[in-house]
């Protein structure tokens, strides 16, 4: 780093002198100190829906030709920000607006000594990929696929970057497949969705919430006839049940099963005379302590556990929606075939 030889204030030579425990440059004619403060440089991070980065490749050194994020020191009278967006404009052709602040490092350069750099995330909002000043190239690159990038710091922006979206990618990953198994019927259960931890909580406290279901059930205005009924046979339903839950919801088990066990499941209740629905009730009290005890021991401080517990609800609703419905439709079918005898 080249250091001053003159004065820009009075012409004269400085000279050095310890001051506040550094060596310093001093002016000995009109005691004008300069302080060696570190540059600031604006760094940017531009991802698109793919979770692809935009690059550009230097043309200068230092690190010619390797890949870097947009990057130049900002300058007198623009802010940090205006000096990172300016960057993301003159090297890619990217007009941006700032999301978030991602890091700020200090780091020391043979050139112009020490910098600190200021590394944001951008979102486009005009403008076409264009490899401008100081750049011969630029292109997306995927998160997991990226070269190796000329600037250390920049390496750990990245790191940071990935960490920071790390849950909501989580979250978006769980919710696309979810919405294509359930809703669209597309493809089966695969074990990535970020609720299958609950679902695993769900097997290994079976007999706890079968316990909080049964007392409830037994007590309940809504399930009258259950008041007086067989607890064993309950339980062993209810066991058999959460016993599936798993399979039945990951669709490991078929429909065909599935239907026949709730439809077998309504006819039994009839023939039992239980109201049909009470027996509705029953199933919907069953959904609501699997919920429950769940929620009794989550943990809140992430956004990703808030949605953890909202995609297991949506799991429990789809799934409980199909056992009452073929539920009923047992019910109906000993009904359906009583009126035939008669």
């Amino acid at each position: 780093m080249k250091k001053k030889v003159f004065c820009s204030f009075c012409g004269k030579e400085l000279g050095v002198d310890v001051l506040e425990g550094k060596t310093r440059q001093v002016c000995p004619q009109c005691s004008e100190v300069y302080y060696e403060n570190p540059l600031p440089v604006a760094s940017v991070i531009l991802p698109n829906k793919n979770r692809e980065i935009l690059l550009v490749k230097r043309a200068r050194e230092p690190f010619s030709g390797m890949w870097c994020l947009p990057i130049g020191f900002a300058e007198t009278g623009e802010s940090i920000e205006d000096a990172a967006l300016r960057e993301l404009k003159e090297e890619a052709g990217i007009e941006g607006k700032i999301v978030q602040l991602v890091d700020v490092s200090s780091h020391k350069n043979l050139l112009y000594g020490d910098l600190l750099i200021v590394t944001f995330e951008a979102e486009r909002v005009g403008g076409k990929e264009t490899a401008g000043d100081d750049a011969i190239d630029c292109k997306y690159f995927p998160v997991k696929g990226m070269p190796k990038l000329a600037f250390d710091s920049q390496e750990k922006a990245m790191e940071k970057f990935i960490e920071l979206k790390k849950d909501l990618w989580s979250i978006h990953d769980s919710l696309e497949t979810f919405i294509e198994s359930t809703v669209k019927n597309r493809i089966v259960y695969p074990s990535t969705l970020l609720s299958d931890e609950l679902v695993n909580a769900v097997q290994s406290n079976s007999e706890k919430i079968i316990d909080l279901w049964l007392n409830d059930i037994t007590t309940n205005p809504s399930t009258k006839a259950y008041h007086t009924f067989n607890k064993e046979e309950l339980r062993y339903r209810a066991l058999f049940i959460i016993g599936q839950f798993e399979s039945w919801l990951k669709g490991k088990k078929g429909e065909s099963e599935f239907k026949e066990f709730y439809c077998d499941l309504g006819y039994r209740r009839r023939i039992e005379e239980i109201p049909l629905e009470e027996l509705v009730s029953s199933l919907s009290l069953l959904k609501k302590h699997i919920w429950m005890f769940t929620y009794s021991f989550g943990v809140w401080e992430k956004a990703v556990d808030i949605y953890r517990m909202f995609e297991l609800g949506e799991r429990l609703v789809y799934f409980f929606d199909r056992a009452s419905y073929y539920a009923v439709m047992g019910y109906r079918q000993y009904h359906e075939e009583g009126m035939e005898r008669v």
